[in-house]
Parts: C-alpha cells; sequence; structure tokens
C-alpha cells in the first residue's frame, strides 16, 4: 500500500485567506482567539447521521480543543437516527434552521435539494479554503460527483463501489456442521438449516427503513449477470432502474424483470416459510443490533469485514458467539459496472452565515492528524499507527464521524488486522479500471419538473415497497394493487427522466 502524503496549512495561512475575504471582526482579544488567529469566534453547527460513540465526548473536546487554537471554531454535532433523517434534514433546510454543514447522498434526497437551491456551490470556496479537501479526492471522483456540472457536496468514500456482505453466526455454522458460506444458494441452506437447529434464533432480518437494505435490492446489486442498478429517483427504488450499459430508464411496472420478480418470489418463500422475520416490517431495533442482541443469524451489511466491536458485543450475550462475513460481490474484473458517484457527501447550507469557515474546518478535517482524530479517536488512547498506512485498535477505536463528513480515499487507514481475503476484496474496489464505465458518469437527474409527480409515487411507494421486497407483503396481490396505484405516475418520472438522460448523451457524443 503506497504511503500517502499529508497537505499541510498553518493557521497563519489561515488567517490570512479569511482576512482577504474580508472576514474579520468581532472579539480578537487573547481570551476569544486563543491561537491569535486574528478569526473571530464561530460555533459551526453540523448535522450528520448515526449515533454518539463511546468515545464521543472525549473525542469531540479533543477536536474543539485543537479548532479553537487553530482557527477560533467550535464545531457542535447533531447525530441523526437513520430512519428519522430523511424527514428531519427535510424540515431543517426547508424552516432555515441555524445549520452549516449537514450530510445528504443520492440515496437520500441530494439532488432534489440541490436543484432546489439548498446547498451552497462549493467551486470558489474549495479554490480558496480547500486545498486539502480537493487534494484527497482524485479528479475522477470530483468530476463524476458534480450536479448539473457544479459541486454542491464534497464527496465522501474511498472506492468506486460499496463495501457489501451478509454477517452470518459462525459459531452456529460450525455446529450445524456446515462449510463455509460461498454462494446464495449455500446462504439458503444456511439460514433454513438455522431455522431447523432448535436455537429458536430467527434465521435472516433484512432492513425496512431504508430500501437499500431491503432483501430483493441486497440480492440485485451483487448480480453481475444482469447488472441492474437503481436510478436514485426515490433513494435506491428499483422502480426505475438502469440495466446494462445501455442509456435507458426501465420501469419495473412495464418490464416486470425476471431478475426483480425471480427475487421477488424467491424473497416471499424465505418470509412463508419462517426464514425471514416475521417481524421485517414493525421490528423497532436495526437488523445489526438484532443480531448483536443474539436474536438473528443473518443480515445484510455494509462492509467486507465483521468489526471487532461486533464480536465482542456478541460474546456479551451469547458465550462463543461470532459473526464472520458472506462475501456474494463478483471480484471479476470489468463485470462490475460503476458511474464513480460516491454515495454520500457532505454538504454547506446556502443560508450559513460561516460558509467560509465551514470549508476550513472541512478542510482543517482532511488533515491526516485531524481526519484520523474524527474517524478513530486520540492516538496512543483509542488506537495507534502501524505499517504503512494502518492502523491497531487500542480502547474502544471509536471517533465522531467518518463516511459522514471526511472519507477519502488518500487518508483512509487500512485496520491492521485485516485477513488477506478482506484486503482483496477492499483493493479490488478501490482501483477504477476494475469497473466498466457507466455510460451515465456525470449525469444527474433534476426531479424538478416532476416534483409534484416524485412526491406523490414515494408516498404510495411507502405503502408497499419494503413489503414486497421483503417478503412480507404477497406479490400475487399487492405488486397488482402498487402498480394500479403508481404506474401511471411512474410513467411521467420515467419519461421526463428518459429525456434528461437522453440529452445528457447527445451533448457526450
Amino acid at each position: 500500500m503506497a504511503k500517502w502524503k499529508t497537505m499541510w496549512i498553518v493557521p497563519a495561512v489561515l488567517a490570512l485567506a479569511v482576512a482577504a475575504a474580508g472576514c474579520s471582526g468581532g472579539d480578537s482579544s487573547p481570551a476569544a482567539d486563543p491561537g491569535g488567529t486574528g478569526l473571530e469566534p464561530v460555533t459551526l453547527e453540523i448535522v450528520v447521521p448515526g449515533n454518539k460513540g463511546a468515545n464521543f465526548d472525549e473525542v469531540l473536546a479533543e477536536v474543539n480543543k485543537r479548532l479553537k487554537t487553530e482557527m477560533n471554531t467550535q464545531v457542535k454535532f447533531t447525530m441523526l437516527d437513520f430512519a428519522d433523517l430523511n424527514q428531519k434534514t427535510n424540515v431543517m433546510l426547508a424552516s432555515g434552521e441555524n445549520v452549516d454543514l449537514v450530510f445528504d447522498a443520492p440515496w437520500l434526497h441530494l439532488d432534489a435539494m440541490a436543484s432546489q437551491g439548498y446547498y451552497e456551490d462549493l467551486s470558489e470556496l474549495i479554490g480558496q479554503y480547500g486545498p486539502n479537501v480537493q487534494k484527497t479526492r482524485p479528479d475522477q471522483m470530483w468530476d463524476a460527483n458534480k450536479i448539473n456540472g457544479k459541486i454542491y457536496g464534497v464527496p465522501l468514500g474511498s472506492a468506486y463501489t460499496q463495501q457489501r456482505s451478509v454477517f452470518i453466526r459462525k459459531d452456529l455454522r460450525e455446529q450445524l456442521k456446515l462449510a463455509p458460506v460461498k454462494t446464495y444458494a449455500d446462504l439458503k441452506n444456511y439460514l433454513y438449516a438455522v431455522r431447523d437447529g432448535g436455537s429458536g434464533i430467527t434465521p435472516l432480518l433484512a432492513g425496512a427503513d431504508d430500501v437499500t437494505y431491503s432483501w430483493v435490492n441486497w440480492l440485485i446489486r451483487d448480480d453481475t449477470s444482469v447488472n441492474i442498478r437503481p436510478t436514485n429517483f426515490s433513494g435506491a427504488s428499483l422502480m426505475l432502474y438502469y440495466k446494462g450499459n445501455d442509456g435507458k430508464v426501465y420501469n419495473f411496472f412495464e418490464t416486470e424483470e425476471p431478475a426483480i420478480l425471480s427475487a421477488i418470489a424467491d424473497t416471499r418463500k424465505l418470509f412463508e416459510d419462517k426464514v425471514m422475520s416475521q417481524d421485517v416490517l414493525t421490528n423497532k431495533s436495526g437488523p445489526a443490533e438484532m443480531q448483536l442482541q443474539n436474536k438473528v443469524a443473518a443480515t445484510p451489511q455494509m462492509a467486507f469485514a465483521v468489526p471487532d466491536s461486533f464480536n465482542d458485543q456478541l460474546k456479551q450475550v451469547a458465550s462463543g458467539g461470532e459473526l464472520e462475513p458472506v462475501r456474494l460481490f463478483d471480484l471479476t474484473p470489468g463485470s462490475n459496472i460503476s458511474n464513480f458517484k460516491m454515495d454520500n457527501f457532505i454538504c454547506i447550507v446556502k443560508t450559513s452565515k460561516h460558509k467560509d469557515r465551514a470549508m476550513m474546518f472541512l478542510d482543517w478535517a482532511n488533515r491526516q492528524e485531524n481526519y484520523d482524530l474524527l474517524e478513530h479517536g486520540i492516538e496512543g488512547v483509542n488506537w495507534k499507527a502501524s505499517g504503512e498506512h494502518k492502523y491497531e485498535t487500542l480502547n474502544n477505536d471509536s471517533g465522531i464521524v467518518s463516511f459522514q463528513l471526511i472519507q477519502n480515499p488518500v487518508l483512509e487507514r487500512e485496520w491492521a488486522g485485516s485477513d488477506e481475503e478482506t484486503l482483496k476484496y477492499n483493493q479490488f474496489i478501490t482501483q477504477d479500471d476494475n469497473f466498466t464505465k457507466d455510460v451515465m458518469t456525470g449525469f444527474t437527474f433534476d426531479p424538478t419538473p416532476v416534483k409534484n409527480e416524485v412526491a406523490q409515487f414515494s408516498t404510495i411507494q411507502a405503502k408497499y415497497y419494503n413489503g414486497l421486497f421483503n417478503g412480507a407483503l404477497d406479490p400475487d396481490d399487492y405488486l397488482t394493487r402498487f402498480k394500479a396505484e403508481g404506474a401511471d405516475i411512474l410513467k411521467k418520472i420515467q419519461t421526463e427522466f428518459q429525456r434528461q438522460v437522453d440529452e445528457f448523451l447527445a451533448k457526450k457524443a
């Protein structure tokens, strides 16, 4: 692994940059400006998803200590549950709440919010105050993640597709005398064996609060024989999807795509056979939480490896309990299509009164020592460096944020305990030449012309999608109902979507 060089900006340079931009004033006495930066004191309000980790308060105190000295800034984080993320950030932005930086994503409402003018175009701010933000992301990442040619969010990620696997109970698999799980057929065999094994543990729980984690979505995304991908017109919904690499927008109501229909039928059988949790739509706890409570034997997870903390927690309630990943991702070079668009972004809100300082903070956070603090915690207490750009955990390895605020391919460290198989998967997805370039690379759908239809369809979809794609609703009945209510509206969205795609491809020709 290459040893990355870190870009540095000293406080004096930051001070000069802000003074030149006319951002001055406020109490510059030693008490208000302990680092002598010449900057007025500012507190930034940051809204991101997730929960406060074990070391949140200690790490935040160290973050604010450094920020106070270096740029007379403090940060305050509001952490939102993923289940509430869409609604609460919508309300915050629409009501003009005091927010400076907010997490958004194509699977959330990034395109819509950018099109409606809620986010600042970051091009000039990055040029003035964000050299580290710029240089820790390759040009291809910037080019592929613009919206209508503008930068409405800093792309967050270190690879060209998401890590993903299914976490299963290794101890149960071994008790059942099953070989390691390598294929979906193996996985189903394991799930049915758990059901019949007398442990009382629910074999499978998928996610119902985010369509990304619905079981059908999870199966489809790794099937490179069809290469079906969501268009992100409504999160990760597959009701409008891309297939192959032909620049067409497909409508599931019209195509009744065999691969999706087959996965829906297969998932329905899992539910009827009591392999899928019978409470998949009503569980108050998420799949990971239920698994770590020794209640579920398999869950979809955005990772190629099981964190040590997961197994530590599981062992507290299940003696000998151990998780292992089942990776169905295809490692054949060129088999996966990528548009090189990141799944997560951090945006500066248009109404922020501290846009310059928000970008200065992001630049500060994209320096190696601060990046490590935010992601892993305090060096020597929570983690330590190991080898070339690797780290070891010490005590509750945990910072404040990672994919929600800072993640990039240059500063990200690899866990020193990663096995060779995990390293193989991790390194594969960081190499752009392992992917076939999507003809849609650089395209962003502007939902404004059909925003009412998108809102209407989202309401209808909420009644049916997760039930159908997690097996809880009978497709023979509820697909018909879904189509009766949503087909006409979805067709209008598809027509506008395809018009924009055609226009985009024509300009590229």
